[in-house]
């Protein structure tokens, strides 16, 4: 039986392979970094993170930040910045698209360093989308949605884990609820005397009580 997923360092239970999860929050308030530290695991884990906004070394920074050691053999960015990234310094595997709005581009990069990943004999794989609220200004909702739930369906499929970020000051309600259907569930977080908290909706033996997070102690 394939091993729950255990998140270092915040106030979380672990979830079970093939889980989703939308990370909400705006950008003050540590939503990036809370988002990252989800993607810290055992080192036989790989990590694939679809950037739409921030270039591969800015990535890399956020990697080291969360206390996470870059490797090609088990790390990957899906750049969506451009060519701009074509020589980036960066010890992952790194596959780029023309920009945000190429959902298709995006889906099949990710698909196959997923693939290269599994069969160079990473079987845990945790997939992060940073984030969702770009690829809304490029795309509409449908098109974002359908992108959405197929890529939970390959998370699922390859018993992953998946942590989706979206800033709710940059989307309606409505969007923020059509996407959040496709998840399992939904991890806020606030800021609260200059420090984050977090809390989980929509799985069992999570706290539902807002959580202060102290990131990357």
């Amino acid at each position: 039986m394939t091993e729950d997923y255990t998140f270092r360092g915040l106030p979380m239970a672990s979830v079970l392979p093939g889980t989703t999860l939308l990370v909400s929050g705006p950008s003050h308030a540590g939503t990036r970094e809370v988002a990252y530290s989800m993607l810290a695991g055992a080192e036989d884990e790989g990590v694939v993170v679809v950037t739409t906004n921030r270039r591969a070394s800015r990535v890399a920074r956020n990697f080291e930040a969360a206390s996470m050691r870059l490797d090609p053999a088990r790390s990957a960015i899906v750049s969506c910045v451009g060519q701009d990234d074509r020589d980036a310094d960066v010890d992952a595997r790194l596959a780029e698209v023309t920009g945000p709005g190429d959902l298709t581009g995006i889906g099949m990069r990710y698909s196959k360093l997923v693939e290269e990943l599994h069969r160079d004999g990473v079987e845990r794989v945790r997939t992060s989308v940073v984030s969702v609220s770009t690829l809304l200004s490029f795309s509409d909702v449908q098109t974002v949605s359908r992108f959405v739930h197929t890529l939970v369906g390959r998370v699922g499929s390859i018993d992953g884990l998946g942590v989706l970020l979206i800033d709710p000051d940059a989307v309606d309600e409505r969007v923020l609820s059509n996407v959040a259907q496709f998840c399992d569930a939904r991890v806020d977080v606030r800021e609260r005397d200059d420090a984050p908290e977090m809390r989980v909706r929509g799985l069992p033996g999570q706290s539902r009580e807002w959580t202060a997070v102290e990131l990357y102690g």
